[in-house]
């Protein structure tokens, strides 16, 4: 399970976006423009108390970009598959929030075992959402 400590740059859960948002999670795209259903998200910044998420998806689609796989680390299966992050939607959320979305999203990482991104990965969608 994730604690509140093990949020920072470049970790990737499975989050429920709709438990994010009811957990005080506010995302920059609304309709449907916003992520339906669970996803793989990543944490592109975070303090002590919260982080901006960008969600994944498994296929293209407009506005969306690329991630290098040479920037992903964990489990086999996601660093060789295809992942592309949308340029246009930043979610902000309290790490509670996050905490209860990668529960509800049913998140099957666990200490030591986790997805994550690389400094340069984080780098390039930060760029791209936020900069």
């Amino acid at each position: 399970m994730i604690k509140a400590t093990d949020i920072a740059d470049g970790i990737v859960l499975h989050l429920d976006p709709d438990e994010l948002e009811a957990g005080g999670g506010r995302c920059s795209a609304s309709g449907a423009g916003r992520v339906q259903g669970s996803h793989f998200f990543v944490c592109i910044a975070s303090d002590e108390r919260s982080g901006n998420w960008v969600p994944l998806f498994s296929a293209p689609g407009p506005g969306r970009e690329l991630v290098p796989n040479e920037a992903k680390s964990g489990h086999p299966r996601w660093c060789e598959s295809a992942t592309w992050y949308p340029s246009d939607q930043v979610w902000q959320a309290p790490h509670a929030a996050a905490i209860a979305a990668a529960i509800a999203g049913g998140d099957l990482s666990g200490a030591g075992v986790r997805n994550a991104l690389s400094e340069a990965g984080v780098d390039l969608i930060y760029a791209a959402a936020l900069g």
